[in-house]
């Protein structure tokens, strides 16, 4: 296996796909300020307008998104046929559409079944959003470029959710909302389809890289910890079902991002985890002094520590992105449900501590104080030996020419399979196309051929391999080309 140990910073690992197309960083850092705003929108506005008839309507959303994200990985892992780009996008599209129209109507007339299933709308579309976005995000070659356009969208998102007053129409607030949702998958539609159809033919070559990543627990115990102070930042001294949220934090983001900017050490990941956890042993010490306060620092502190992470977490998911792109999209599933997870454990924490602050402001305090003993123990016994620089180095790198070999690969199978069951020439061209996870208006267009034509070729491949649907034809030639490979494999064991 190829291992490469340096900083991601400094690194600048081939991209495994096609060239990016001009503009990628402006259409990623403008894609990322409005998927940051979208989350505060949904915190300060949406979330806060249901908390009086449906209290537990925040942590159920998490929930709902923590089990989308996995249901991601596991697809990316074992079908990652099925990631059909247009059809999950415009999917997605709609369902952000009836997400907000859902959950708009449910806090008007306070039905908590409306707002479940814009709960649950939602979290679908916000999670294929995350995962083009991330796609979208390991196009960029630079790592340094990465790291503009995450400090850029963690710092200028502020703009534009605080742009929407507090206490505007809940209505306004979803409008705002789906625009936050939709126009980042039309800006990163055209970087990612390359990628995508790069992932659709990954086999299980995910699932086995996986299984050898050996430092995936360790990232999402980190990222389920950085999370749980995130979720009790969240829940801390809310003041009418809101977080206390406020552009400070982003001042420390803005420093933070200037320091690592201009670190010119093998080690820059590392320091600004280091700075993270600082940010949010701070954050912690502070909140036993502040109980029922609403001067906000240990929030800003907390936060400040969450976003200084989320910049740590947009470079090495770029990385991972660029050294094994097969494993972009469960890395992103199984990370944002551990954060998903941790963000509802630290909710009820601080919701347990602002009820029990009422009646008892000095054990509220002592509850805090656990919180910080907490965090700060899981890392010293975890993370003293970890090192985030290490860990994603030690990812297998995937290179062009193996992305080539599998192209190669499906065309061998398709070959094959067209003898064996008497398909015509230009049916196998069009079996290739569709074991690629082409459609078919992508074949009409590439053969020059009438849709009604491409579609009758389809009717006739199907008829001839026994299937019945495009997943069926996409796991029939994965099947016949691991079969080939094992074949292969102890061809050259034999000999």
């Amino acid at each position: 296996m190829s291992r490469l140990k340096t900083s991601a910073l400094d690194s600048t690992p081939k991209p495994t796909t096609t060239p990016i197309e001009k503009g990628a960083f402006i259409r990623c850092l403008l894609a990322l300020i409005l998927i940051a705003a979208s989350g505060t929108i949904l915190n300060m506005t949406i979330y806060a307008s249901m908390a009086s008839f449906f209290a537990v309507g925040r942590e159920i959303a998490t929930f709902a998104n923590c089990f989308a994200f996995i249901v991601l990985a596991i697809v990316a892992l074992r079908r990652p046929s099925m990631l059909s780009g247009r059809m999950v996008t415009l999917s997605a599209a709609i369902a952000v559409v009836v997400g907000v129209v859902c959950m708009g109507l449910g806090v008007t007339l306070q039905n908590v079944f409306l707002v479940l299933v814009g709960i649950l709308c939602r979290a679908f579309a916000s999670v294929w959003v995350t995962g083009l976005f991330c796609v979208a995000l390991s196009t960029i070659t630079s790592s340094k470029s990465v790291l503009v356009v995450a400090a850029g969208g963690t710092v200028l998102s502020s703009f534009v959710s605080f742009a929407l007053p507090f206490g505007c129409p809940t209505f306004i607030a979803c409008i705002v909302f789906a625009a936050c949702m939709l126009i980042p998958m039309a800006l990163v539609w055209g970087i990612v389809k390359p990628s995508l159809s790069v992932i659709r033919q990954g086999g299980g070559r995910a699932l086995q890289d996986f299984k050898e990543f050996g430092s995936s627990v360790s990232l999402l115990l980190c990222m389920f910890l950085v999370s749980v102070a995130s979720g009790f930042a969240i829940a801390f001294n809310q003041q009418d079902g809101a977080p206390l949220i406020t552009v400070a934090s982003d001042v420390v983001v803005a420093l933070a991002f200037v320091a690592v900017f201009f670190d010119k050490s093998q080690n820059s990941e590392d320091r600004l985890f280091s700075l993270s956890v600082l940010l949010i042993v701070g954050g912690f010490l502070v909140a036993p002094f502040e109980i029922a306060s609403t001067n906000g620092l240990a929030n800003i502190l907390l936060f400040a520590g969450r976003d200084c992470f989320y910049l740590l977490l947009w470079i090495l998911l770029a990385f991972v992105g660029r050294r094994n792109l097969f494993m972009l999209l469960p890395v992103v599933g199984f990370v944002r449900a551990a954060s998903s997870l941790g963000t509802n454990v630290g909710a009820v924490a601080g919701h347990m501590t602002n009820e029990v602050s009422l009646t008892n402001p000095d054990l509220a305090g002592i509850f805090a104080s656990i919180m910080l003993f907490v965090f700060v123990a899981f890392l010293w016994l975890g993370f003293r030996q970890f090192s985030f620089t290490n860990a994603v180095s030690e990812m297998r790198l995937i290179t062009p020419p193996e992305i080539e070999g599998i192209s190669t690969r499906i065309e061998d199978v398709c070959r094959v399979l067209g003898e064996q069951h008497g398909l015509t020439p230009r049916e196998v061209e069009i079996l290739v196309l569709l074991a690629k996870g082409r459609d078919g208006r992508f074949i009409a267009d590439k053969y020059v051929l009438s849709y009604l034509t491409v579609k009758t070729h389809i009717k006739h491949i199907y008829s001839k391999l026994g299937v019945h649907s495009r997943q069926e034809l996409i796991d029939l030639t994965d099947k016949a080309a691991s079969s080939q490979s094992d074949r292969t494999k102890r061809e050259e064991a034999d000999s």
